[in-house]
């Protein structure tokens, strides 16, 4: 395994479970602005549309779809030597986390 894939497993085994807690703890216009911010970081050429007059709605079927490892991949900027970069937002999320558990 390389450094790589190293820091991905320990991301996945470390983060990915308080960030479920946490986000399904949320409710869904919080989870929207924070899944969104997520999103338009990583995306920044092509930004969260909001399509209709329920963009909570729409966000809810796109994590249907996507399932919310899909953001919390976006959250994330790993190096080949294994350094990472974890987003704002998740490092806040994950810092409630562990001063309430």
């Amino acid at each position: 395994m390389n450094n790589e894939d190293f820091s991905w497993a320990y991301i996945h085994g470390y983060y990915y479970p308080k960030f479920l807690i946490m986000i399904k703890n949320m409710l869904w216009d919080e989870r929207y602005e924070f899944l969104k911010a997520i999103y338009n970081d990583k995306n920044k050429d092509n930004l969260w549309e909001e399509r209709s007059e329920n963009p909570i709605q729409d966000m809810m079927e796109y994590v249907a779809r996507k399932e919310y490892f899909h953001f919390f991949c976006m959250g994330f900027t790993v190096f080949e030597d294994g350094r990472y970069i974890v987003h704002e937002q998740i490092r806040e999320l994950i810092w409630r986390y562990n001063n309430n558990h």
